[in-house]
Order: structure tokens, then sequence, then C-alpha cells
């Protein structure tokens, strides 16, 4: 019996540790502003001839006129574009750090908003007669069932486009990688040419050859250095941040490939992509390294510059 008692509570915490790992969990933000067009505008137009055709909840919604029927899907998309576009500028929203639970909030956020503005739409043409809180919640209920479908399919077709897009930039970068046969590593270079990197107070330091250096990771205020010593692989921490010492790196072929990543572009072995964006596999490290959308022309470039 008291065995039994104490099983539940790991179970729970397990399960909650699940979705708050879940929640922190890194999610794609849609940047591309057409694709959001498309999005909102699919999203409005879905509502629009569903309820045109299928005519649901009848005593809530009015369909005597089929452009007034029409005007829900409109006012979805206006309020989507209004919530996407000025309400993400004004709000304090840094979309490098965006997760699956920011993305499940702004989801009830715009909810909540269809919500209030298909209400107000749809008692515009009764003059707010016989007005409840709740008839109020229950067109809150309404827009969330007819929000699940358009939601689904679109949340599909972006992971979907997403994949192909990512995967045809992996492959073109991969193709990048396997022809230049000159960005090999030069073996033995002279002394003053190695890289020197200082920590921000200027007492600790690393000097290496810059082609020994694989990438550089940064957390908080410090910085992992990963290189090789005699074909093993080292680490050196150094506190500054990686802003500052990507400064003092000047070698073409050492980029920025991610906020948190420094990567030695000599070290790509394999380029790979998903939704969420490419990953590149290294050749002296088994750490899978991220690639943001806006250092690949960058990586492209230089890697194409050495054919």
């Amino acid at each position: 019996m008291e065995n039994n008692s104490h099983t539940p509570g790991p179970k729970a915490n397990g399960i909650i540790g699940s979705l708050l790992e879940l929640f922190r969990r890194p999610f794609p933000v849609m940047e591309d502003w057409e694709m959001r067009w498309l999005l909102i505008g699919f999203h409005g137009l879905f509502i629009a001839i569903f309820l045109i055709f299928l005519k649901p909840f009848p005593s809530v919604f009015n369909f005597d006129n089929v452009f007034i029927t029409a005007g829900y899907g409109l006012v979805v998309s206006l309020i989507l574009a209004i919530n996407h576009f000025l309400i993400s500028k004004i709000l304090p929203i840094d979309i490098k750090q965006w997760t699956i639970g920011k993305s499940i909030l702004w989801t009830l956020h715009d909810i909540v908003s269809l919500t209030i503005w298909v209400f107000v739409y749809n008692n515009i043409w009764n003059n707010f007669e016989n007005f409840t809180w709740g008839k109020f919640f229950y067109v809150g209920w309404i827009t969330l069932v007819l929000a699940i479908i358009p939601v689904m399919i679109s949340t599909i077709l972006l992971e979907n486009w997403l994949l192909r897009r990512n995967l045809s930039k992996a492959s073109r970068m991969q193709q990048s990688v396997d022809n230049v046969a000159t960005l090999s590593p030069v073996i033995n270079p002279p002394v003053n040419n190695l890289l020197t990197i200082y920590a921000e107070n200027q007492s600790e330091w690393l000097k290496i050859r810059p082609t020994d250096l694989i990438f550089l990771e940064s957390a908080d205020n410090y910085v992992s250095i990963f290189y090789k010593e005699k074909d093993q692989l080292q680490k050196k921490l150094l506190r500054s941040t990686l802003t500052k010492i990507t400064a003092q790196i000047t070698q073409p072929y050492i980029q920025r490939c991610h906020r948190s990543y420094l990567l030695n572009l000599h070290q790509i072995k394999y380029v790979d992509g998903n939704s969420r964006g490419l990953q590149l596999q290294l050749l002296d490290s088994d750490k899978i390294i991220p690639v943001s959308r806006k250092y690949v022309k960058g990586i492209l470039a230089e890697i194409e510059a050495n054919k």
C-alpha cells in the first residue's frame, strides 16, 4: 500500500516536466511576409467558404445575405493581419527566443481577438439587441471550433513548405561543400598566422592555428571554444560574448552561423535540413550546429567563393 501511494507522484512530475520541456522547445517563426499573408488570406477564405456553403450554427450567424456571411472571413483575415503585422511590432516580442509555449499563447491571443470582433461584427446587424455574456462566450466557443480545421491545415502546409525549403537549401550547400576542394585546411601555417582570442577582460586568451578551430558556442556571458590539439578535441571557456570574439577573428572561413554559434567552414561534413532550419554535422565533433536563416546566404557565398 505504501509503495502504491508514492507511484503517482513521480509519474505526475514526469508529465509536468515533459510538458514544460515541450513548451520551451524552439519553434520556427514564419519570417517570410508573402507566406504569412497567404496563410492569413487562407484562414479568412476558408471561414467564408465554410460558412456560405455549410451554414453551421444558424442561430448565431446571419446567413440571409451572402456578402454579410463572407464578411466573417474578411473580419478573420483583418484581425489576424493586425495581430501579426501590427500588434507583434508593438509588443516586446523576441522572435529569436520563440518557443512552442509562446506560439500556443499567441494562438490563444488570436482566438480571443477573433471572438471579440466576430461577436461585434455579428451584432452590428441587429444593433446589439439582446446582448448577454452567455451569447458572447458561445460565440467564443464556436470561433474556437471553426478555427481548429484551418489552423490544422495551415500548420501541416507550413511544416511541409518549411521542410521542402530547408531541404533545398541544405542540398545546395552540401553540393557546394562537396565541390570545393580548396576548403581543406592549410597544413602547418606560419607561426605569425596564429589566432589569438582574448577574454573580455584581456586577462585570459587562447592562441591556436585558425584551421584548428572547430566552433564556438555562447552561453550567457561565456563562450566555449572547441578546437583541435594533437588531433584531440579540446575546450576552452572564456568570459566574453560571441559578438566581441567574432570581432577579433578576420579569417573569412570562420563564419557566424547562429546567434549562439561561430563555425569553421572547413569543418562542415554534411548539411541537413528540417522544418526548423539547417543543421551541420562536423568532421571533428559530434555536435550538431544549427544555421539561422539570415546567415545561410553569407555561408554559401563564402563556400562558393572558394570554388
